[in-house]
């Protein structure tokens, strides 16, 4: 894989991923101020699932020191970094941070699930123009990454991740898909860094209380059905459900019901566009007494029907419902 910063962009790039394996792009996009975006997807067939494979060795040098993020939506990296000598795992919660003249590593990809990476590059001059040179520097400490060479792995909230990864859309192209990328990346830097050298690192919970919330987050989209009440889940972990509750908003940026809906209709609307899964099974697997709770939900977040999705992609439409359209048409 050869990357080149000062180049123009670089559309969408199939890899060179055995078919046995899966399948997989990867982009790069030069915006204004000279910083670099770049985004890759891995999708591997179930028969490799828990693998790891060696994707790249990367070598780039930069006309300065530079701060490289590395964060996922989806799937987990391992990155060998040569010149530190010393491995990096990073995935959903935890993003990697480097601040280096020289990217010299090695990359191997977790095939356990699909990966979804967004890269960011952005020199120290620019940073400094945007931030300032003491917030900058602040910023860069409160990363461990003040140093160059260096290379540390942060847990980033998903909130502030969320940003970066939904910088490049799909739906704009030219101009205008540039401005929605440089406008959301500077959202991403304002967020990052309030929450790493502004004020709200004072007033982050206490390490052990973080650590809970974020488990508590893991197992309950790990979970099925309906979510447990606020009580019961405070008398589940053991915590105060005023912790939690303010906890959860400070780390994740929303109401924990709130963000665990709006997660779970992600999902469903992937399903929805990927699977033949029933509706009803759907509602019933996302808690909903009915289906259609579940379709009055869907509709409120994303502004159309599942019913609508799913009509896009006939091959996911279940196959009872498929026959019952076809008896009718005869």
């Amino acid at each position: 894989m050869a990357f080149d910063y000062t180049e123009s962009d670089m559309p969408q790039t199939q890899h060179q991923m055995p078919e046995e394996i899966g399948t997989g792009w990867f982009q790069s996009i030069h915006l204004p101020m000279n910083m670099v975006i770049r985004r890759g997807v891995a999708h591997f067939k179930p028969e490799v699932s828990g693998k790891l494979f060696p994707v790249a060795t990367i070598e780039e040098r930069f006309h300065e020191p530079v701060l490289c993020v590395q964060s996922t939506r989806k799937g987990r990296l391992i990155l060998l970094d040569n010149e530190l000598g010393k491995d990096f795992i990073f995935g959903y919660h935890n993003s990697l941070f480097e601040h280096i003249h020289l990217r010299d590593s090695f990359v191997r990809l977790d095939a356990s699930e699909n990966i979804e990476m967004t890269t960011l590059i952005i020199g120290d001059s620019v940073l400094k123009q945007l931030l300032g040179e003491e917030y900058a520097e602040l910023l860069l400490s409160g990363l461990r990454v003040a140093a160059i060479p260096s290379t540390n792995v942060n847990k980033v909230p998903p909130n502030i991740s969320t940003l970066l990864h939904s910088s490049i859309s799909d739906h704009l192209i030219g101009h205008i898909a540039k401005l929605h990328i440089q406008a959301k990346v500077l959202d991403y830097l304002c967020a990052l860094a309030q929450y790493f050298a502004g004020t709200t690192k004072n007033q982050k919970p206490d390490s052990a209380i973080e650590d809970q919330i974020y488990q508590i987050h893991d197992d309950l989209l790990q979970l099925d059905g309906k979510v447990p009440s606020l009580n019961e889940l405070a008398a589940r972990y053991g915590m105060p459900g005023r912790k939690l509750k303010d906890g959860f908003l400070k780390i994740f940026g929303k109401s924990l019901f709130s963000y665990i809906t709006e997660v779970r209709l992600d999902e469903a609307h992937d399903r929805l566009l990927n699977t033949g899964i029933p509706m009803k099974i759907m509602a019933k697997n996302l808690g909903y007494s009915h289906v259609n709770h579940f379709i009055s939900a869907f509709g409120k977040q994303f502004g159309y029907s599942p019913g609508s999705l799913r009509k896009k992609n006939p091959q996911t439409v279940p196959v009872e419902t498929r026959k019952n359209r076809l008896s009718r048409n005869v």
